[in-house]
């Protein structure tokens, strides 16, 4: 018997579950848009517009529902798409399907569609860092006390810099807040002692093993 696909109405019940009072607002937003889309013989879903139009009521714009945090919204738009074969994406000039979207194609539940293309997103974006890392791997690291913070000229003419005095105090401050308890409860996630992943309430794994650890040091450091 093949599954039964939840109605977008199911969906939004689901994600209403035990979501934040602003998140829950937010989806009722972006609920309601989504039905006066089918009501006026629209099937356009694609996160560009629905974030153009929520963002006009205040609710979510485009960039929030495309951010690692905003699934639940993707997944409610992609229930109200596969509900009446609407198009959840704006179509591209050139379209290339690669083994991302097979894979995404043959997952029938929006919402678990919606968090496998988080993954996924999450992966191209980390390959990206990796390729800028590459691409900066002549900067040294000076571990030697300097008499004054600042940068260093070698007798070679390599350029040095002294270590984390790069770091701004706004992103200093930054990184201390994307582990506080503040943001972790407001998120809903967690931060496993033993090694540092950071994961939702789901259970699904948002900043990798060593995320929170590396940033632990890295805070030690700049208080030393």
């Amino acid at each position: 018997m093949a599954e039964k696909t939840l109605s977008p109405e199911d969906v939004f019940v689901a994600l209403q579950n035990g979501a934040t009072k602003r998140t829950r607002d937010s989806l009722e937003i972006i609920h309601t848009i989504c039905k006066e889309q089918v009501e006026a013989g629209r099937r356009d879903f694609s996160v560009a517009t629905i974030g153009r139009l929520s963002s006009d009521r205040e609710g979510p714009g485009a960039q929030a529902i495309r951010n690692t945090t905003g699934a639940h919204y993707r997944a409610l738009l992609d229930a109200w798409a596969s509900q009446v074969n609407g198009a959840g994406r704006k179509p591209s000039r050139k379209s290339e399907t690669g083994v991302a979207d097979e894979v995404l194609n043959m997952i029938p539940d929006a919402y678990v569609r919606a968090l496998v293309g988080c993954v996924f997103a999450e992966n191209r974006q980390l390959k990206k860092e990796n390729t800028v890392l590459k691409m900066n791997s002549k900067v040294v690291i000076d571990r030697r006390q300097l008499a004054e913070p600042g940068r260093s000229q070698s007798a070679a003419g390599l350029q040095v810099f002294p270590p984390l005095t790069c770091l701004l105090p706004l992103e200093i401050e930054a990184l201390r807040y994307a582990t506080s308890e503040e943001f972790l409860r407001s998120m809903g996630w967690t931060i496993d002692p033993k090694n540092g992943r950071v994961s939702s309430k789901g259970g699904l794994v948002v900043f990798r093993v060593g995320f929170a650890t590396a940033i632990k040091k890295v805070l030690d450091a700049v208080e030393q």
